[in-house]
């Protein structure tokens, strides 16, 4: 009596190039998503109708970033940031000053009086690190940790205190006002 013959075993279709490539690209694609999800998180602030500027809100600016997956491929990821409404700024505060530090630190709030320009900027993706940063007459300072309460913002250097609102700046000293600035343009994140 004989033996049958062994016959070659049918290749797995997991094994195929082509499906391996189509793998790859399917996880690059959700890390992809994954990534700009975090990029378009919003972290639920929303602008008053009292902090709302009377301009029309502007286009956002169009950020690109590459995601590189060293053994597979590579990945171009569009995000939209907010444009500010304040005139003359962009999602960072005012191109001369003030302005954000960081590359990826956004203004939270923008506003302009006759004399001072303030930008509230967070730090990169943390929620609620934020730092002021103000100038006037030539003058510039910069103060970490403002405080948050709806639209307004307060934050204390050496004694003297800001207090940032969609209606005015108003600086003080010793629990005497120092300055009561109107605000002409004022935008919140």
């Amino acid at each position: 009596m004989s033996r049958p013959t062994p016959q070659p075993h049918d290749r797995s279709p997991w094994s195929s190039p082509i499906v391996i490539v189509a793998i790859a690209a399917g996880v690059l694609i959700v890390v992809a998503g994954a990534l700009a999800a975090l990029l378009l998180f919003d972290d639920g602030t929303q602008e008053s109708p009292a902090s709302a500027s009377s301009a029309p809100p502007a286009a956002p600016s169009i950020v690109t970033s590459t995601v590189t997956d060293i053994d597979t491929s590579t990945a171009t990821i569009t995000t939209e940031r907010p444009r500010p409404t304040v005139p003359g700024t962009d999602w960072q505060g005012f191109p001369d000053s003030p302005r954000c530090n960081g590359a990826d630190d956004p203004a939270v709030m923008i506003g302009e009086t006759t004399r001072s320009r303030i930008v509230i900027c967070q730090v990169g993706t943390q929620a609620g690190r934020l730092y002021y940063k103000g100038s006037a007459d030539g003058q510039s300072v910069e103060v970490d940790y403002p405080q948050r309460s709806g639209d307004t913002f307060a934050v204390t250097n050496n004694g003297v205190t800001y207090v940032i609102s969609p209606e005015s700046l108003v600086i003080s000293q010793g629990g005497e006002t120092v300055a009561d600035e109107p605000m002409l343009a004022h935008w919140l994140r």
